[in-house]
């Protein structure tokens, strides 16, 4: 797995089947925004990266190493594979409820 910030790729072993490609934003994968900055987690490679959705889950592929970009995080180099994104969650115990995470 890998973090920036509030996101979270795991790796898995192949896309799901009957998979939608996702539309670029203005010209980038952005597997998120923040909630009060509008920075984004960034992939500006769409060559060597593709972006999928299905039943409301979002998927990442890479072909080649790129960078995630982001505003307030240091940049990574995402490796060769497939990845389920994700948002990472929180519990609040005291009003007993899941949230996000606010990055």
């Amino acid at each position: 797995m890998r973090q920036q910030g509030d996101v979270l790729l795991k790796q898995i072993d192949s896309l799901p089947k009957d998979i939608n490609k996702k539309e670029l934003d203005k010209g980038h994968i952005i597997l998120a925004y923040g909630e009060v900055t509008g920075h984004a987690h960034r992939i500006k490679d769409t060559v060597n990266s593709m972006f999928y959705e299905k039943d409301g889950k979002s998927y990442l592929k890479v072909t080649k190493p790129v960078d995630l970009t982001h505003e307030e995080h240091h940049t990574q180099t995402i490796p060769i594979g497939i990845y389920e994104v994700g948002i990472v969650k929180e519990y609040d115990y005291l009003k007993d409820m899941e949230r996000a995470v606010i990055d």
